[in-house]
């Protein structure tokens, strides 16, 4: 391949007139995002983000706010790869010294993955040993995550894709008729999403009535929580892996993207040089209307990210009170949030949480092999050369075989939920500013000045990103 590239021509709904049914089609576009929403609603929303309504009342909803950072940084990532046909991924493993920041990343999830294993098997068996009322959730959970593993290895992405479409569908409708129901004050809910940096105390019955919880600073909690919010350090990876599959910008009617991204990355590694993209305006045009899909796909994921998050945040400041629920009985207790409302809706919480833990580990695990496989492919030839199924098999036995006994640890005492805050405090804050940072830098420089973002976005992007360490400052 030699010479400039052109462009594929866009679908007829992305340069139709504007109307209804072009809008309703758009909806057809949500796909990858869908993954990132189910794996992202899981364990924090419905355990983290309970609790902290319950002593916080409305005072953290800005984190939600906050989070819109990572959804920014997940765009430019992907944006810099429809565009170039080269992943940020392959350029940190090449412009940093021996794939320094590929190794870092690698390296979070292999220490962290297993923690959120050990935290996914406990809330997930609680949940099935809850609905079924039979069973100890250990043995609930070990089975459940390990069905959910086949699954995602025999499964196709298209597959992956519906079924977490689906979820959180589930999720949304559950979410918004609990809150419905409720009525809250809107009034007293919504200055509260702008209020960043309120970092509030522990009441005093908090101190009084649950010293373990008040043993944790609010920071760290604050920071754990922000970590269920975001794009993690998992989806923001596996995201570039997924709009690949899609055949989105660059990559519209190519057969074989992966080799077509590599042909790209073996011209960028001779020149140094993104120089094979078009000069015409046209083209360039065309290149942008390509990347509706993308915006399209990661706004409906965070849209529906917020308000489940908001929701369940929401109704634990009404509905809990003073009960702050335990790591042995997490969702059996919270189960108020429901059918204190109506016993009817004790159903339709026990259908959430099972859709929202079971999507999780369902989409995590192919999440968490994509990541792992795009971030160590330009590190290690032997993984290169592996097929992806297989290696994908390699990882499960890894998560399983290390995140197991951990649970079992929770059951003798370890607690889940310290294991959840730490792990996400890494995978979806730490390693999402350092892949952040490098997006960023990336784009501008090497992207032609045509294709690169306007300086406005740039430097909202920078601005959230700032917004985004806030609660590290909170420590202070």
């Amino acid at each position: 391949m030699s010479g400039k590239i052109e462009f594929p021509e866009p679908d007829e709904v992305l340069t139709a007139k504007p109307s209804i049914k072009k809008y309703l089609r758009y909806l057809l576009f949500f796909g990858p995002g869908a993954i990132i929403a189910s794996v992202t609603i899981g364990q924090g929303q419905l355990i983290l983000g309970p609790q902290i309504g319950a002593w916080a009342g409305y005072k953290l909803l800005w984190l939600i706010t906050i989070s819109f950072a990572s959804y920014l940084i997940a765009y430019m990532g992907a944006r810099f790869m429809l565009l170039s046909g080269i992943s940020v991924i392959d350029l940190f493993a090449i412009k940093t010294r021996k794939g320094f920041l590929n190794w870092i990343f690698i390296i979070i999830i292999l220490i962290f993955l297993p923690l959120f294993v050990a935290a996914i098997v406990t809330t997930l068996g609680q949940s099935m040993a809850w609905i079924f009322g039979v069973g100890h959730y250990l043995i609930w959970g070990i089975a459940t995550c390990v069905f959910a593993a086949i699954l995602a290895i025999v499964g196709r992405y298209r597959v992956i894709e519906f079924s977490q479409a689906i979820f959180v569908a589930v999720l949304g409708i559950g979410a918004i008729v609990s809150v419905a129901m409720i009525k809250p004050d809107l009034m007293d809910i919504i200055p509260n999403y702008f209020m960043i940096g309120n970092t509030p105390s522990y009441p005093s019955w908090v101190t009084a009535e649950y010293p373990s919880l008040a043993e944790k600073p609010v920071p760290l909690l604050m920071l754990g929580y922000l970590g269920t919010l975001t794009v993690s350090l998992v989806t923001l990876v596996g995201y570039l892996g997924w709009v690949k599959v899609k055949k989105w910008g660059i990559f519209k009617e190519k057969e074989n993207p992966d080799a077509f991204s590599h042909e790209l990355l073996e011209r960028f590694k001779k020149t140094g040089k993104i120089d094979y993209l078009p000069d015409d305006e046209k083209e360039v045009k065309k290149a942008k209307i390509l990347l509706k899909p993308l915006l399209l796909d990661l706004m409906l994921s965070f849209i529906i990210v917020a308000i489940v998050s908001s929701a369940y945040m929401i109704a634990g400041a009404k509905l809990l009170g003073h009960n702050i629920p335990s790591d042995i009985n997490l969702l059996r207790e919270q189960a108020v949030i429901f059918s204190s409302i109506a016993e009817w809706l004790r159903p339709l919480y026990q259908l959430s949480v099972f859709f929202a833990l079971f999507g999780t580990v369902y989409g995590g695990f192919e999440a968490v092999s994509r990541m792992v496989y795009e971030t160590g492919k330009d590190l290690s030839r032997r993984i290169e050369r592996v097929e992806y199924r297989k290696f994908m098999f390699y990882m499960m036995i890894y998560m399983l075989a290390t995140g197991i006994p951990l649970a079992i640890l929770g059951y003798y005492g370890l607690s889940i939920i310290l294991m959840l805050s730490i792990t996400l405090l890494f995978i979806g804050v730490v390693g999402v500013v350092i892949y952040g940072i490098g997006t960023v830098y990336l784009g501008r420089k090497y992207l032609p000045e045509k294709y690169r973002m306007g300086k406005i976005w740039y430097a909202i992007t920078i601005l959230f990103l700032l917004l985004f360490v806030v609660p590290f400052f909170c420590f202070i």
